[in-house]
């Protein structure tokens, strides 16, 4: 099992997938913007003129991951920071990791967010989603961020909570929170 933690920064564990602790570090490395190091055929690392490793740029700007085991779970997963949410936003994030996932034969069953995520992060994946459903997008707030927390599986290891995990929300509350 996979899972993949993103945070603007959107904080995420992307995908429960295996628990394999290699597998998920494969998959951080296919997205991470950084990449991983050129390899010759024999699987040595290529160096440039400095002796630096050449690196192969990972598939999502602006993102950095690892991937790690989780005891309390039992699975390993994709954490990932997203440093720049314009270049990735996170449906993206979770659906890139979910393919790179299922090359390597694994399924993505859930994401986690680490931290608190801005509200327009889950309305945009709300609406991407219910795009991607052929749904009608004119729906309420409540409906869009519902349907983010369902495609994404936010709630899959715990309930999700909305009012807890979305700064906006957290600020609309009559006694404030310290953040």
């Amino acid at each position: 099992m996979l899972s993949f933690i993103v945070a603007p920064l959107v904080g995420s564990v992307i995908g429960y997938i295996t628990t394999d602790t290699r597998l998920a570090n494969a998959i951080a490395f296919d997205v991470r913007e950084k990449g991983r190091p050129l390899r010759d055929e024999r699987g040595n690392k290529v160096l440039d003129a400095s002796g630096k490793p050449v690196m192969v740029p990972g598939t999502l700007k602006g993102t950095k991951a690892l991937g790690w085991y989780i005891d309390e779970y039992g699975i390993a997963q994709v954490s990932m920071n997203i440093t720049d949410i314009h270049a990735t936003p996170l449906h993206t994030a979770y659906e890139e990791v979910c393919r790179c996932a299922e090359k390597r034969g694994q399924h993505v069953t859930g994401t986690e967010i680490i931290g608190l995520v801005p509200k327009q992060v889950l309305l945009d994946a709300g609406r991407h989603f219910l795009e991607k459903e052929h749904r009608s997008v004119d729906v309420s707030e409540t409906a869009l961020v519902d349907a983010a927390i369902r495609s994404m599986g936010l709630d899959d290891l715990r309930p999700f909570n909305a009012h807890e995990k979305v700064i906006e929300y957290m600020l609309e509350r009559p006694e404030k929170p310290q953040i």
